[in-house]
């Protein structure tokens, strides 16, 4: 009876806390869309209490007004909703407002996103209207077309390798060698890339603080009112680098500032790959990808966008020394060792680093380097190279009995005028 009633109250107290977990949905009004970030899109979505929503200038960017349901998480401190329980599209008129003054009333228009060279690569373009319908449809047609073409070569390619198969039987058998053409190669898939169409706001502001709502049959829509921040991009592009160490090249080290500085043990040789990148306060960038990451003002954050063009820089240690960007393979040692070498890459061969070999001297006598390209502005980059040289084991020591020194000193002074004077 007791083993029974204990299970139940066991039973009951889980059910309690699990419903305890369960957090509470309401229904709001939230932002969404796809905004650009500088370089590509990024999905976005603005909580409802969220007053601001921060965009860059630059580029368009879609935005979209939906009523959903939306609940706060409090293990992650983050508001989630969820769209594929409830979606409803908000419709009107968006007016957008600077100062009391009316900027812009547009409404909702299709929209696709075209990567000419995929999305990972960047360089995307919205297009909107009829114009992205044409694209998308265009894009649907090249799928279909490369579809059919590569069922058609594989056909032709299975057809080559049965041939192959009864020229070899019949050669076994005395048969004279007969010369089979091979086909035409696979055609190689394009990486364009162009998204589905679907509708949004069509957001392309200057830099500055605005206001925006929506309103239907000249009514403001409920709980679509946010203030609106949009971020110049004008002198943020910069080089930045990544030092690959020689013992760990799966794990590089940032080296983002100009005031930062690489140190290097005499005798090594580190890999340097540079980038070109865009600097942000964290205030200005976090809030436009991620509205609800926390921000600290006065952080810079560095954000990659593609690999810089710089192909040459100039390393000087004792002498100057000019260095091109080299194609690296990196190979796994033979034995039963785990170590790895970094060789250059041989012709046909597909390189695992792009990459700067710079070799630092052996010489005991050489404690700074420096390592820069020849450009200006953007393409202008210097950093400091800091020799580590060995340590010298009595002078540490000695530096480490100083304080202890110091402190017996004095002691053993006063001890022997004491002695003396007696």
């Amino acid at each position: 009876m007791w083993r029974r009633l204990a299970i139940l109250l066991l039973c009951l107290s889980a059910a309690s806390v699990a419903k305890a977990i369960e957090p509470e949905r309401r229904d709001a009004v939230i932002v969404t869309g796809r905004v650009w970030d500088g370089f590509t899109f990024k999905d976005m979505f603005l909580p409802s209490r969220a007053d601001t929503l921060h965009l860059l200038a630059g580029q368009d960017s879609a935005i979209s007004f939906v009523e959903t349901q939306e609940y706060y998480w409090p293990l992650s401190r983050q508001v989630y909703v969820d769209l594929e329980k409830k979606r409803g599209e908000v419709s009107g008129v968006l007016k957008i407002t600077r100062d009391g003054k009316t900027v812009a009333e547009v409404g909702p228009l299709p929209y696709v996103i075209l990567y000419p060279e995929g999305a990972l690569n960047g360089n995307g373009q919205l297009l909107w209207g009829a114009s992205a319908i044409r694209a998308y449809s265009a894009y649907q047609e090249d799928e279909r077309t490369f579809a059919r073409r590569y069922v058609e070569a594989e056909a032709q390619q299975r057809i080559y390798e049965r041939k192959l198969l009864e020229a070899g039987a019949a050669r076994l058998r005395g048969a004279p060698v007969e010369v089979i053409a091979p086909p035409d190669p696979l055609p190689r898939p394009s990486l364009k890339l162009v998204t589905a169409p679907a509708a949004a706001y069509r957001f392309g502001l200057g830099a500055g603080m605005y206001e925006m709502a929506l309103s239907a049959d000249g009514l403001p829509v409920p709980g679509t009112a946010r203030r609106l921040s949009v971020g110049d991009m004008a002198g943020r592009r910069v080089t930045v680098a990544d030092v690959v160490p020689e013992e760990r090249w799966t794990r590089p080290i940032a080296t983002n500032g100009a005031d930062m500085r690489i140190f290097a043990r005499p005798g090594s040789t580190f890999y340097l790959t540079l980038s070109a990148a865009d600097r942000f306060d964290e205030t200005e960038y976090l809030p436009v990808v991620s509205p609800q990451q926390d921000a600290v003002s006065g952080r810079n954050v560095w954000i990659r966008r593609a690999a810089s063009p710089i192909d040459r820089v100039a390393v000087r240690f004792a002498e100057t020394q000019d260095l091109p960007l080299a194609r690296l393979k990196v190979v796994q040692t033979e034995g039963s060792g785990f170590g790895y070498q970094v060789r250059a890459a041989k012709e046909g061969e597909k390189e695992d680093l792009m990459a700067f070999a710079v070799s630092v001297p052996a010489n005991a006598g050489v404690s700074r380097g420096e390592i820069r390209s020849d450009g200006q502005g953007v393409a202008a980059f210097r950093r400091e190279i800091v020799v580590v040289q060995s340590r010298n084991d009595s002078l540490a020591l000695g530096l480490a009995l100083l304080p202890l020194l110091g402190w017996l000193g004095p002691k053993i002074l006063r001890r022997t005028k004491s002695k003396a004077g007696a």
